[in-house]
C-alpha cells in the first residue's frame, strides 16, 4: 500500500534577532509559529525537521536583509549572526532555500506605507488575510517578527503556485 502523500507547507522566515518562523499550510489554513527570540539553533533545526516530517514543505524563503545603519556594532553583529545561523540552519533542513526583499513581498501583498507605517500596515494586511493567526500577544501587542514572517510565507505560497 502506497503512504498517502503529505500535504504541501510553505515556510516564511523574519531572521532579525525578535524574528520568526511560520509554517503556512494553505489547504487547512494551517499557520504556525516559532519565534527566534530565546530560541537555540538546535530548537530552529528541529522545528524544521518535525514540520518536513509531517509537511511537504516545497520551499523556505527567508526574508534578504541587511545590517541597520545607526544601530550599534553590537547589535549589527547579532543582527549578523542571526541571518547567517537560519541561513545555515534552512540549508541543513535539506529543504529548497529561497530569498526575497522586503520591498518585493511587501509590494505582493499590498502595502502602501513607507517607514515605520510598514510594520503596522503589513499586520493588518496579515489579520485580513487570516484572521485566525496568532500574530498578537494577549495585551493586543504585535508579537515580533510574526507579521511579516506570515506575509513572506504567504508570498512564498503565491511564487510557487504561480498564483
Amino acid at each position: 500500500m502506497e503512504a498517502a502523500a503529505k500535504i504541501k507547507g510553505y515556510i516564511g522566515i523574519d531572521p532579525g534577532s525578535a524574528g520568526s518562523l511560520c509554517l503556512f499550510i494553505p489547504s487547512t489554513g494551517q499557520i504556525g509559529f516559532h519565534d527566534m527570540k530565546d530560541s537555540t539553533p538546535s530548537a530552529i533545526l528541529e522545528w524544521f525537521n518535525a514540520a518536513s516530517d509531517i509537511f511537504d514543505i516545497h520551499m523556505i524563503m527567508i526574508e534578504k536583509v541587511h545590517a541597520i545603519q545607526g544601530t550599534s556594532a553590537g547589535s549589527n553583529f547579532k543582527f549578523g549572526y542571526n541571518v547567517g545561523m537560519i541561513n545555515a540552519l534552512a540549508e541543513a533542513s535539506g529543504i529548497g532555500v529561497d530569498h526575497i526583499t522586503p520591498k518585493m513581498w511587501q509590494k505582493k501583498i499590498g502595502v502602501t506605507k513607507k517607514g515605520p507605517a510598514i510594520k503596522k500596515e503589513v499586520a493588518q494586511i496579515a489579520e485580513r488575510l487570516y484572521p485566525g493567526a496568532q500574530i498578537k500577544g494577549p495585551r493586543g501587542g504585535l508579537l515580533d517578527g510574526r507579521s511579516d514572517a506570515l506575509c513572506i510565507a504567504h508570498y512564498n505560497y503565491l511564487k510557487y503556485t504561480g498564483k
